[in-house]
């Protein structure tokens, strides 16, 4: 896939054709240190609705993440997140290391697999062991937690009400987008890609080669523009359904085997239980703190809001038409409440504002200059002590908001 010349025009209108920074004879400025910093500081320069076309965009969550790979330790250059909950793996390379260029495939691959298979903790430990000079994930500091402070900091769009569940759903499932990302692409790698294309099987995962073409820019410095070489379509899919009686879930392992290679599919990680969670709990927080936490679990139990265990929290909510709607989600390190954005758009204006105001009342939930907004949703995410003496009226303005918006669904239904 070529490309025509970049035209830059004046004022005046008089044109100047750009030039492109060559890379591949000597520029020691352009690494692949720099393709990296490029994409942790603006993964939205990569085409990402080339391969999701409904995502809005994508968050960074480190770069030089440590992964294990069965033996031996690989870094991941780039990893990034949709705001609709989908991974994305980058492997940046240039045009100057054509061997590098020769295996990067199966690298990425191999990055891929590894991630899929962690465990949640593990994970999390990998994101904090990043590149100290990029955002990195904080000490006890959860993914959510983290993806949260970034939207409100870079515009990044408010995750979706499903998103907590795709995240480690499709991570554990392999539906993770890798994507190669060069300053110049060789015709060796799209035949491989293409190759590739044809032989995906029932691969969940997808595969994409992004060009960063670089161009000088007279007087204002350099201009960089993304461009899909190739991507692989989405491999067939099949749906499997095993019923095994008297066997414990975390023993069950899958194989199916295909037009393509066999795959096999590893239990899922088991959700957070209560005992889980306090184990959790009680190892990261001061004891002061694990007893304020004990009693909000056993008032928000003796509420009769449900619970449901997440792989890495426990969220508590209502049923509403067969509709789980949650409000509140613990974790061992912190909790946050918000009001699903479907739940937003049924209580109107109005009746949000309302909600915004009860749950202000007992601590500083929304931002104090934002309550008062209706299109504003973001919540803050406070740590356990912020409800010290409050638990009472925490759980109070909490079932207060769960009947408005029980009332909101019903009327709308």
């Amino acid at each position: 896939m070529t490309s025509g010349t970049p035209l830059l025009l004046s004022g005046d209108q008089a044109g100047r054709l750009l030039c492109r920074v060559e890379t591949k004879h000597g520029a020691d400025q352009y690494t692949e240190s720099f393709l990296q910093e490029t994409i942790d500081r603006w993964p939205n320069i990569l085409p990402i609705r080339d391969f999701y076309p409904n995502v809005e965009g994508l968050c960074s969550l480190g770069r030089e993440i440590p992964v294990d790979l069965g033996g031996s330790e690989g870094c991941i250059d780039n990893l990034l997140v949709t705001d609709d909950g989908h991974l994305v793996i980058v492997e940046t390379k240039l045009w100057r290391s054509p061997e590098a260029l020769r295996t990067v495939v199966a690298q990425v691959l191999h990055y891929g697999m590894a991630v899929s298979q962690l465990p949640w903790d593990k994970f999390e430990a990998c994101l904090r062991r990043s590149d100290p000079k990029c955002q990195q994930l904080g000490k006890a500091q959860t993914v959510f937690e983290f993806i949260r402070n970034r939207s409100e900091a870079d515009s990044f769009p408010e995750p979706d009400d499903d998103f907590h569940d795709n995240f480690d759903t499709w991570r554990r499932n392999g539906e993770i987008l890798l994507v190669i990302v060069a300053d110049a692409i060789r015709p060796s790698l799209e035949r491989l890609v293409h190759w590739m294309d044809t032989k995906a099987g029932n691969k969940p995962y997808q595969l994409g080669v992004v060009e960063l073409c670089i161009y000088d820019l007279p007087d204002l410095g350099r201009f960089i523009v993304p461009k899909t070489s190739l991507r692989i379509r989405e491999g067939s899919r099949i749906t499997v359904t095993v019923n095994v009686q008297g066997v414990p879930s975390e023993n069950v392992t899958t194989t199916i085997a295909g037009p393509g290679p066999a795959i096999t599919v590893l239990p899922p990680q088991p959700n957070m239980t209560e005992e889980g969670l306090t184990k959790r709990i009680k190892a990261g927080n001061p004891q002061q703190i694990a007893e304020l936490v004990e009693t909000l679990r056993s008032n928000l139990t003796a509420s009769g809001l449900v619970a449901q265990g997440l792989p890495a929290s426990i969220r508590y909510g209502m049923t509403v038409n067969g509709d789980f709607i949650p409000l509140l989600w613990l974790q061992g390190g912190g909790f946050w409440f918000q009001i699903p954005m479907r739940a937003v758009r049924v209580l109107g204006d109005q009746r949000f504002v309302g909600c915004k105001r009860i749950i202000n009342g007992v601590a500083e939930f929304y931002h104090s200059g934002e309550v008062d907004d209706p299109s504003k949703a973001n919540v803050r995410n406070p740590k356990y002590d912020i409800l010290k003496g409050k638990v009472d009226d925490f759980v109070k303005a909490v079932m207060e908001i769960a009947a408005i918006v029980r009332n909101a669904v019903a009327e709308a239904s």
